[in-house]
């Protein structure tokens, strides 16, 4: 499991801090999960301070989460098989 990584900002409500918690979610999802690579989850946590409302996230191979569908999308890439071409020689005009 990786480790929390907490952001700096610091929230006035729980509703920006939520909405902050999707973007943070959206964006390390993407960044993370690499097509034809591992894939990763996202979790966040928000927590409310004396001062406001923080929001702490981590990575999670969806491998370990356990509704795993078995996709196929962390399985290698295979690549079509790519058959020689034929080149075709045309006589050239004559006019």
């Amino acid at each position: 499991m990786e480790q929390w990584v907490t952001l700096k900002s610091i929230y006035a409500t729980e509703k920006e801090a939520d909405k902050a918690a999707l973007v943070v979610k959206v964006t390390e999802s993407r960044l993370s999960s690499i097509p034809g690579g591992p894939q990763y989850d996202i979790e966040t946590e928000l927590l409310q301070v004396d001062n406001g409302w923080i929001v702490r996230w981590r990575k999670v191979p969806a491998a370990a989460s356990p509704g795993c569908s078995g996709c196929g999308s962390c399985q290698p890439v295979s690549r079509p098989v790519r058959k020689p071409a034929k080149v075709i020689q045309f006589k050239p005009r004559q006019e």
